[in-house]
């Protein structure tokens, strides 16, 4: 006699899984792998699981929302439905599928309206069935179990075999993390000087750069300390990012690629002046940028837990105890073989609502750049140890960065020490009177 049609369904489902799973394996997606394996065992044993069923499996969610929803299955069952599209676009004959509004997996053929695994796996065999069917049936079954099992233990060992770099002080936290992401890049303000008196016919506005006027509400200050001149500065709503941090950007990016939760989690870059509350309570916080592009959002409270000051025109960094400045040559030197100094800096602390801040920055533009590169250097991140209690209070590393012209050629660590983090959302800190002008400001610079 003939074996039953649910032997012959599951043999061809376990058959045909094995191309879906190798194209998981190379996208190194180890929450979708995870997923298809979950999804697969289930299928295999006739059940369908609820979307709170799998967050709680799958995702280790401590609880699913209060309606049973979870929107990371969604999205993952989403994108599993496209992989295996993909998989079995351009293949014949057998095909597996996630029906629409069912997390279950299901082989179809060409032609087969009904290939369900799911429904037709609660049928029992007919009698008269051989115990050649009877044996494949049970070997299927224990395949289920088998899966299961495995796939339960094999999540495991994938959370337990974080890459390397996830295990380091600086990301342990950030890899473990389920908020979003939001990397601010140090900005800066820029207004308008326009044509006035004396000036020559037809001037064009020249944008300018001060450091005493970092927002546009410090321009309107201007304006009113000096109204004779208010005419001849202009709000052009204008920010610019220098190139030193768009190439510490790169680099950051490059640091992801080796942390896979991070590929996986929601990033958004926004600028610093585009930093709100809103994002620092409920976003977990990269910034990479100078200490002159720091919003006063993250730089008030770092100069709370920090043992440096910053000085006040942003040239360099002041350790409290010793008195020592450490300030860059910010020089153009005329003969290369002559090294010139920077510094790097990099900072851990917890956030004011239990998510997480990173600041990779630099004194110096080669401070910066060094700065990154650091944050992706396994050897420099295991350097930092890993201490539970500095990973809940904060740390902050200084280096100092030898380099000629625009080459970096070494860093030399100064300092590996925590941070005095108790309390810094909770008051101001000892903040100088908020004076910006103290008489008409001039012009620093253009970009």
């Amino acid at each position: 006699m003939n074996s039953p049609v649910l032997d012959e369904r599951h043999e061809c489902l376990v058959e045909t899984a094995g191309a879906a799973r190798a194209a998981l394996e190379a996208s190194r997606s180890d929450r979708l792998l995870r997923l298809f394996d979950y999804l697969l065992a289930k299928s295999l044993v006739g059940e369908v699981p609820s979307e709170q069923q799998i967050a709680l499996d799958v995702f280790s969610a401590e609880s699913a929302m209060a309606n049973g929803q979870d929107p990371n299955v969604r999205v993952y069952v989403h994108r599993l439905r496209k992989v295996l599209e993909s998989v079995f676009a351009e293949k014949e004959g057998p095909k597996l599928q996630i029906p629409v509004g069912e997390y279950r997996i299901r082989v179809m053929n060409d032609g087969d309206d009904d290939g369900d695994v799911a429904r037709q796996s609660t049928t029992p065999p007919r009698i008269g069935t051989s115990l050649a069917a009877w044996r494949r049936v049970g070997l299927l079954a224990g395949l289920a179990v088998v899966l299961l099992v495995a796939g339960t233990l094999g999540w495991q060992w994938l959370d337990r075999a974080a890459p390397p770099l996830a295990q380091t002080l600086v990301w342990q936290a950030f890899d473990q993390s389920d908020r979003p992401l939001v990397v601010v890049a140090g900005d800066y303000y820029l207004f308008a000087s326009v044509a006035g008196p004396g000036s020559a016919p037809g001037e064009a506005p020249q944008l300018i750069w001060d450091k005493s006027v970092p927002t546009r509400e410090d321009l309107t200050i201007l304006q009113m300390l000096d109204p004779a001149q208010a005419h001849t500065v202009v709000d052009y709503n204008q920010q610019f990012v220098s190139a030193g941090t768009i190439e510490a950007l790169a680099s950051v990016r490059s640091v992801f690629s080796q942390l896979p939760a991070l590929r996986q989690r929601s990033v958004r870059l926004v600028a610093a002046s585009q930093l709100t509350p809103e994002l620092l309570k409920s976003s977990d916080i990269i910034y990479v940028g100078l200490f002159s592009g720091m919003p006063a959002l993250l730089r008030d409270p770092l100069e709370q837990a920090s043992r440096f000051q910053i000085e006040p025109g942003f040239d360099g960094l002041t350790d409290q105890a010793s008195a020592q400045r450490y300030q860059s040559d910010g020089m153009v030197l005329t003969d290369e073989r002559i090294a010139r100094r920077d510094f790097a800096y990099l900072a851990s602390s917890p956030g004011p609502a239990g998510n997480r801040l990173l600041v990779i920055a630099g004194v110096g533009e080669a401070g910066l750049k060094e700065a990154a590169l650091l944050a992706g250097n396994l050897t420099q991140m295991k350097s930092l140890g890993l201490d539970p209690g500095r990973r809940r209070s904060g740390f902050e590393a200084l280096y100092r960065v030898r380099t000629i012209k625009n080459v970096n050629v070494g860093a030399t660590p100064l300092f590996n020490r925590p941070l005095r983090s108790a309390g810094i959302w909770d008051n101001s800190g000892n903040v100088a009177p908020y004076r910006p002008f103290d008489g008409k400001a001039e012009p620093t610079g253009q970009p």
